[in-house]
């Protein structure tokens, strides 16, 4: 009997973390999605400043810029949706914290996107809950990989968040 009730108490732990390392996994390839999102935005300014920087046709630069926010603003706010309708087991606390701490990433960016739609100049503000609202999401990740971590999610995390390689166990080290 003892023996019964020992494999059935594993066999559950072992579908537990089967199921957590999923649910993490399928977190993780939709933040890199959103990641993405931001990351061509960033190209795509880049790539403006450079063909219209030059002060020639300031009208150009600012019609492109504000084009590039209002469809970067959709593509994010979309992108923050499939986050949010990620299922997560209400026993997987750390992973929905992980992706609450997230979402409050994206909506910045979504803001910061509004403004820069109606503003262009918003690009050359700083933006300050967008960089604290990304830094703040790192430590709920780290927290949310399952052990073991037999996918390497944990790395995942650290190339998304750049994490500082030296990680203790009990999350990151100051």
């Amino acid at each position: 009997m003892v023996f019964v009730f020992t494999l059935l108490v594993g066999g559950a732990l072992a579908a537990d973390w089967a199921w957590r390392t999923a649910q993490m996994n399928e977190l993780l390839d939709r933040v890199e999605a959103s990641e993405a999102v931001m990351g061509e935005l960033q190209d795509g300014v880049a790539e403006a400043f450079e063909e219209h920087g030059s002060g020639s046709d300031n009208q150009k630069l600012d019609n492109e810029l504000r084009d590039l926010a209002a469809q970067a603003e959709v593509e994010i706010a979309a992108a923050g949706a499939a986050v949010a309708k990620l299922p997560i087991a209400v026993w997987h606390g750390d992973i929905e914290q992980a992706r609450d701490a997230y979402l409050l990433h994206n909506r910045a960016w979504v803001e910061y996107m509004a403004r820069a739609s109606e503003d262009s100049a918003e690009f050359l503000r700083p933006q300050e809950l967008v960089n604290e609202t990304f830094f703040d999401a790192q430590a709920p990740f780290v927290e949310a990989v399952p052990d073991p971590d037999v996918e390497d999610l944990l790395q995942r995390v650290i190339t998304i968040f750049d994490v500082p390689e030296d990680l203790d166990s009990g999350g990151m080290s100051a």
